[in-house]
């Protein structure tokens, strides 16, 4: 019953603990940063998941894969995103994938 009460004192200590500023970085470091145009590398069979990658973050991890010239696709699994590969290039998108912080 008390539920706009509750949610008055979250979106307070939110608002205490830096959450208005945390986004406004957020947002500015999105305008700042102009979208690379990324093209996909030819296209392959990919039967390989690779789980654990933010929803926010798989178009960025898809076209970080491109950009190495490793032809991948995104998609939802049974626990969350996932990122598709080929089989022979797995190993080395999940790598590619760590190094850059995506996983």
């Amino acid at each position: 019953g008390k539920v706009f009460a509750v949610s008055a004192k979250e979106f307070e200590a939110a608002g205490n603990a830096g959450f208005k500023e945390i986004l406004a970085e957020r947002k500015a470091a999105e305008k700042s940063a102009p979208e690379e145009e990324v093209t996909a590398p030819p296209k392959e069979v990919v039967t390989e998941q690779i789980p654990g990658i933010e929803i926010m973050d798989l178009e960025d991890g898809v076209k970080a894969l491109w950009k190495e010239g490793i032809y991948a696709d995104s998609g939802m699994g049974c626990t969350g995103p996932i990122i598709l590969v080929s089989d022979a290039k797995k190993k080395q998108a999940q790598s590619i994938l760590k190094d850059k912080g995506y996983l």
